[in-house]
């Protein structure tokens, strides 16, 4: 069935070495056997593998670290994780890394050959793939464009800018039209518009831009003459609070209804624009609440195709995603997102959490996972995390 493809097992337990090596031997896999991670990397560095079978936690060089090694020396050759100790969040990160798979133990050997089967299909594609020649360098961007030479790399070109960018660019190198060949789009602000649609652009400077540097300048605190503070009776809505004076603001207060710190210790003009979009408005509230309290700018919609016009209309730098909703699936939303506005960062929030939509959210492009109910400390945790990447 797979004759010649060579795999490499690698777990400190010599009996599931035994049983994996038995079942892709019946399938024609000529095997390869170490116990740890550092022997692991020594065969590799004499030896070429396929794939590679690793367990997750064992002595010495760990499956991640194995992980990480392959994929930098020998990003030829797929990896599947094995554990005795599955959890979403090393199964995110080892689908990050690049593993084409993340099989619990214990597995059948249906599961196995199954992600086996996956990895060897990946591996005759690109032995397939014709090899490209070299291309010339792809010169910097200058004010939002590229000089490429002709002729040009297409892909060099599209990691460098976007498919779009690329599909409009004639044979002199310029851009030929507009970036979208989309009767809403507005060169002038940028992006897709329903105002430029009923009315044309905008005279002078773009209204939505305009709007965008109001929302993002610092926002001074309305405070009492004297003591430097509000008095602001407990329980306090935070959004009332932060409308008065600013969200930098409402963060400091305590129960004791005193700042913890001096007001305007939080730069409200540091925070990022985030889009919530759950079909739950007690989620959508609380996930306001704890962002805006880290001086962010939280917009919210109930519905799918609510929150895909929102981000067709307005830049968001992180939108936090339901999986379940009326209408369309999220993981359907999140392709659309990724295929769309794919410098938009996606944070995956679901009350269905499992490793295999973990999984399959990360491959659709998902910077992280959060299963309901969570806490302040996991949502602030996992934004601040996605958003360090955003420039």
């Amino acid at each position: 069935m797979w004759t010649n493809r060579k795999v490499l097992v690698v777990d400190d337990q010599p009996s599931v070495c035994e049983s994996v090596e038995k079942i892709l031997k019946k399938r024609g896999c000529n095997i390869g056997v170490v116990f740890d991670g550092q022997a692991a990397i020594e065969r590799l560095e004499k030896e070429r593998f396929d794939l590679v079978i690793a367990d997750l936690m064992m002595p010495r060089v760990s499956g991640m670290e194995l992980l990480r090694y392959v994929k930098k020396a020998h990003p030829e050759t797929e990896v599947m994780m094995i554990t005795g100790y599955a959890s979403i969040d090393s199964a995110v990160e080892a689908t990050k890394i690049g593993a084409v798979g993340y099989v619990p133990k214990p597995f059948t050997p249906e599961e196995l050959t199954s992600v086996a089967e996956k990895a060897f299909t990946q591996r005759a594609k690109q032995e397939a793939a014709p090899r490209k020649p070299a291309q010339p360098e792809v010169k910097a961007a200058v004010s939002g464009r590229i000089d490429a030479d002709e002729p040009f790399d297409r892909d060099q070109v599209a990691a460098a800018t976007s498919e779009e960018y690329v599909d409009h660019m004639a044979g002199a190198d310029v851009l030929r039209g507009t970036p979208l060949a989309d009767p809403t789009w507005c060169a002038k602000g940028v992006m897709a518009c329903k105002k430029f649609v009923k009315s044309g652009p905008c005279k002078g400077e773009c209204s939505i831009r305009v709007r965008e540097k109001k929302m993002k300048a610092p926002q001074p605190a309305t405070l009492t003459a004297g003591a430097g503070i509000i008095d602001v009776d407990m329980p306090f809505d935070f959004e009332a609070v932060a409308a008065a004076t600013s969200p930098a603001y409402a963060a400091t207060l305590t129960r004791s209804d005193i700042p913890v710190r001096t007001p305007g210790w939080e730069s409200y003009a540091e925070g990022k624009d985030i889009l919530v979009i759950d079909d739950e408005p007690v989620v959508c509230n609380s996930l306001r609440r704890i962002l805006g309290r880290r001086g962010h700018r939280v917009d919210q919609a109930l519905v799918p195709d609510e929150g895909l016009e929102k981000i067709g209309a307005n830049k968001y730098d992180l939108v936090l995603l339901d999986l379940r909703m009326p209408g369309k699936d999220g993981l359907e939303v999140l392709s659309t997102i990724k295929q769309r506005w794919p410098a938009t960062k996606v944070i995956i929030v679901t009350g269905f959490a499992s490793i295999e939509s973990a999984i399959e959210a990360t491959r659709r492009g998902a910077s992280q996972y959060i299963a309901k109910p969570f806490t302040p400390e996991e949502v602030t945790r996992a934004t601040a995390a996605v958003l360090e990447e955003v420039a």
